[in-house]
Formats: C-alpha cells, sequence, structure tokens
C-alpha cells in the first residue's frame, strides 16, 4: 500500500513537474517570438530590386552571417571571383570574437575526437574519475565546466551525448573522415602560407606571420621517451625532431627560466603561426578598399529571426530580420559563418546544429613594451616561436607575446570566469616567470572554440535548403582553414557539385558535408530557444560592451 502511494505521488510530481517545464518553455518560446515581432521592418536591403539585366551572367549574389575569420575569408573569395557579397556582424568590427582569441598556430595537423578526449574532457571535468581510468593528478585544470548552464541546456545534452557517442563508439568511416579533414587542412594552410609567403603582398607583415616552428615541449620522463620514439605521429603532416637537454635551450632560449624545466621537446621546423584577428582585418580591409571587390559590411547588425519558405522538394531562405531592418534574400545563397553562434542561427530555420562552444582565454603582451620597461629583460627571455606545451600555448606573432589556454563549457557567455581567469594567469607565470608583472596586468578575453560533436568540419550546403550553405568548426583549429573553407564555398557558389570540388582540390569535399548532420528538428529548436531566449540579456549585454 505505501509502495502505490509512493508511486502514485511520485507519478503526479513527475506530471506536475513535466507541465511546468512545459509551461515554462511555452512562456519563453513566445516572449522570443514577441522579441522578433517588435523588430524593425524598415528595408536594410533587398536583392529583389536589382535588374537581372545589371548582373553578370556568372555573378551571383551572396549574404554572410558573422564576420570572423572564416566569414571574412569567405566574403574574399567571393568578392574575388566576381560575386556580390553582404556580410552580417553584430560586433562593432570583423574578427572580435573568436577570431580575436585564437593562438594563430597554422600546424597542418588536426586534433582527434577519440576515447582519450572523452577521458581527459571526464577527468578534468570530474577529478576523482582518474581513479577509474589511471593517470596522475594534473596541477593544471584546462578543461572547466559550468554545470548549471551546461546540464540545463537540452542543446548541450544533444550535443554532448553525440560527443561521447563518437569518442567511444565511433563510426567504421570516422577514421576515413579525420584523413580527409588532414587533406584538406593541408591544402587551406598551403594557401595561406602561399599568400603570406608572397613578397608584393603585405599579409605577412600585417598579421604577424612567424614560420620559425613550434615547440612542445614535455615535462613527463615516459612522454619523452614515446616522443623520442616516434617523433611525428597522430594526424599531422609536420616534420619533426626530438629535442632534449641543451638543445631545447639552443632552439628556444626564454625556456630556461621556467619554474619547471621540459624533459624534451618535439620541434615542428616548419610549423607557421600568425594573428587570426589582424588577419581578418586586412582582408575586410581589402574587400572594402579595393573598388573590383563587391563586398558590403553591415557591423552592429544582428539576425533576430529567419523566414523561410517551401519551394518543391527544399526549402528557401527568403527573409532575415536584423536589429537594423529587414533583408530580403529572393536568388542570394545565405552562408552561416556563425562560429560557436551557428546552432542560433539554424534554431530560427527549426534545424540542429552540432556545434558548442569552447570557450578559450587569450592574453597579449608587446614584446617592445615588456623589453622597454623592464632593462633586466632581454630579447632572449621572450618566446620567438610557438611554445607550448600540454595546456598552454604561446606564440610569437610580431611584436605580440599571445598566450592562450582553457577549454570551458559554460554556454555562450564570453565573459572570463574568475576563478578560471586567476589559474590562466597562474600557469602563464610558470611558464614565462620573468614576464609575471605582465602577465598579471595583461587583459584577459575569451572567445567560443566553435567544437563541432564529431571532430569533423561542416562545411557546405545544407540538404533540406536550396541557398543555404554553412561553414564551422571543427573546434580549435578553425581559423587556418579559412582559406580553404572560403574557396570550397566559393567553388559551391558558382555551381560546382562536391564531386567537381573533390577532382579539383585532391581531397573528398563530401566528407564535410552538413547532410546528416545539421538536420531537421523543429519542435527541439524551439525548446532551445526557450532556455536560450536566443538573444538573451548576457549577449546583449555582452555585444553592447563591445560596441564601446
Amino acid at each position: 500500500m505505501t509502495s502505490r502511494l509512493l508511486i502514485s505521488l511520485g507519478s503526479k510530481a513527475l506530471a506536475i513537474g513535466s507541465t511546468g517545464v512545459c509551461a515554462t518553455a511555452l512562456y519563453r518560446y513566445q516572449s522570443v517570438l514577441k522579441e522578433e515581432s517588435n523588430s524593425p521592418t524598415n528595408e536594410l536591403i533587398s536583392f529583389s530590386h536589382q535588374q537581372p539585366s545589371a548582373i553578370a551572367a556568372n555573378k551571383k549574389q551572396c549574404i554572410i552571417i558573422g564576420g570572423g575569420v572564416v566569414g571574412v575569408t569567405a566574403a574574399y573569395k567571393l568578392a574575388l571571383k566576381g560575386h556580390s557579397v553582404v556580410l552580417l556582424e553584430p560586433n562593432f568590427a570583423p574578427g572580435k570574437e573568436c577570431s580575436s582569441c585564437a593562438a594563430g598556430g597554422m600546424q597542418r595537423s588536426n586534433p582527434t575526437v577519440d576515447k582519450g578526449t572523452w577521458i581527459a574532457v571526464t577527468k578534468s571535468f570530474i577529478p576523482f574519475t582518474r581513479y577509474l581510468f589511471g593517470g596522475e593528478h594534473e596541477p593544471y585544470q584546462f578543461f572547466h565546466i559550468d554545470w548549471f548552464d551546461t546540464l540545463s541546456d537540452p542543446f548541450f545534452l544533444r550535443w554532448s551525448a553525440t560527443f561521447a557517442k563518437t569518442s567511444l563508439f565511433p563510426s567504421s568511416d570516422q577514421n576515413r573522415l579525420q584523413m580527409e579533414q588532414l587533406s584538406f587542412t593541408n591544402y587551406a594552410v598551403k594557401d595561406m602560407v602561399k599568400m603570406m609567403e608572397d613578397k608584393k603582398d603585405s599579409m605577412a607583415k600585417k598579421s604577424g606571420f612567424n614560420p620559425t616552428g613550434s615547440l612542445s615541449l614535455s615535462y613527463d620522463v615516459v612522454d619523452a621517451k614515446k616522443k623520442a620514439a616516434n617523433p611525428t605521429h597522430g594526424n599531422t603532416l609536420e616534420p619533426s625532431k626530438h629535442l632534449a637537454g641543451e638543445d631545447i635551450t639552443s632552439v628556444e632560449p626564454s625556456v630556461i627560466n621556467q619554474e619547471q624545466k621540459p624533459t624534451s621537446a618535439k620541434f615542428e621546423f616548419e610549423t607557421c603561426a600568425a594573428s587570426s584577428e589582424r588577419f581578418t582585418e586586412e582582408l575586410a580591409d581589402r574587400c572594402k578598399n579595393d573598388p573590383k571587390l563587391d563586398v558590403k559590411f553591415l557591423y552592429n547588425t544582428r539576425v533576430k529571426a529567419v523566414s523561410t519558405a517551401q519551394e518543391s522538394e527544399r526549402r528557401k531562405v527568403t527573409q532575415l530580420q536584423t536589429n537594423k531592418g529587414v533583408i530580403d534574400v529572393k536568388d542570394a545563397q545565405v552562408l552561416v559563418a556563425a562560429g560557436a553562434w551557428t546552432p542560433h542561427i539554424a534554431a530560427m530555420m527549426g534545424l540542429y546544429a552540432p556545434v558548442y562552444p569552447l570557450k578559450g582565454y587569450a592574453m597579449s603582451i608587446s614584446a617592445n613594451e615588456a623589453l622597454a620597461s623592464n632593462t633586466m629583460l632581454t630579447a632572449s627571455d621572450l618566446p620567438t616561436r610557438i611554445v607550448c606545451d600540454k595546456y598552454m600555448f604561446t606564440s610569437r606573432l610580431g611584436d605580440e607575446v599571445r598566450i592562450t589556454s582553457i577549454g570551458e563549457f559554460s554556454g555562450w557567455s564570453t565573459s572570463p570566469t574568475a576563478s578560471v581567469e586567476k589559474e590562466f594567469r597562474r600557469e602563464a607565470v610558470r611558464q614565462f616567470p620573468l614576464l609575471e608583472s605582465f602577465i598579471m596586468q595583461a587583459k584577459v578575453k575569451c572567445g567560443h572554440r566553435p567544437y563541432v560533436s564529431d571532430g569533423v568540419l561542416l562545411l557546405g550546403r545544407v540538404q533540406e535548403f536550396d541557398n543555404l550553405l554553412v561553414s564551422a568548426g571543427p573546434g580549435s583549429n578553425g581559423w587556418k582553414l579559412a582559406m580553404g573553407s572560403g574557396s570550397v564555398v566559393e567553388m559551391l557558389v558558382s555551381g560546382k557539385t562536391e564531386d567537381q570540388i573533390s577532382d579539383e582540390l585532391g581531397f573528398d569535399a563530401r566528407s564535410f558535408s552538413p547532410a546528416g548532420r545539421v538536420v531537421d528538428s523543429p519542435i527541439f529548436a524551439k525548446l532551445c530557444r526557450a532556455r536560450w531566449g536566443v538573444s538573451n540579456e548576457r549577449e546583449h549585454d555582452f555585444l553592447r560592451a563591445k560596441s564601446k
């Protein structure tokens, strides 16, 4: 009798709780719709008013949502081929979020999503699990999580389930996809380096291009032996050699000042680096100032709603509502290149895009200012190339010393978490103790790495739509892929098929297709938008702060 009563009470409580959750979600979704209805209705841009006779037969119109390195590079590539581009960016200038926080590495390599990745993330989030999976206690915690922001978000739950499935039970095709992505990375990096090495092009100087290699440090004797036995391993095409002892400091003298001396290092001597932010700014300036390039930038312009219509067997994006007015799309192609914000744009169309933000932390120090203000410092005390270890990545980009680290799951907030920022600074001081005063004073900023749940780039046409493309991910190496992804987007807009692109560029472009990954999920999209508020107050606060 008692057990039946408890079951009955439990069922009623669950029913009441579910009803409450649904009612709350419905209320919040209605608030989202109300906000959309309050959007300006003036015509911002209308492609439908352009006269077809004035448009060359091969000239297409394209709207790009997102002004980071991926969106701006796509605009540049499209404009070079004679296409007309309008780019929408919610910030006051290009490349001011994730692109401004990237470490700048241009390695011809890919991070992988596998069992080791899943275990590393789990051990960092839940420390006692190291007793289950083995391994020593890590003195520095790279991965962090805001349990409330993540576990209360249905989007994160779905994304993390796919991430766990891919990591623990990879498909038979996963290895092939990773190898195709490596081939694509090789193509993309070569294209970017070609621009940097062109003596007639000022991009290398503008972006702080540094071709002097990458030094990956190890403080573990066992790990040192593994690197010595197999100096080039994993998904990489970068040649390398193993260093130990004085050979490390002869290559990179700044390492000698570290509190804990490395036992070995892997020197990838062909690796390059550059500033993603300055690269993006320079390309945007070229698009703006070159009369031959038809690109219009609309800054401080945020997409608030997307209208679609069913045409024959597929849908079509017909209108974009922004905080500044309405854009009639008509025959234009729409590229979503919004990085970690891609799911928010996709949800406006009833789509699920498997991209979740992995927040990274970054700070910059001027080498010239550091040397001028501290006479005890010498040029050899500052890093001259990429210097990294397991979790900290420091780059020398011209005068800039860029220090980056941390992978934090905390929704779409771009504000530093105080405790995480403190840990980040402490680890930076451990690596560069002579720069302590500069590290403690430097401004820390955060950007979202667009982490795709299966670790594979999202690039191509969305299957359910006639005029929708997406370019996002795969995670921590998106910036170096920008030239390559821009080329693929241009070729698709120009009318080439994935098979033609594959034959021409030397990798299987179908491997990155959104088909089967960006999927129709109208009810789930509404639930997520209700949870996010889509344009919640934190996003508004961030955008307002950035525009000041």
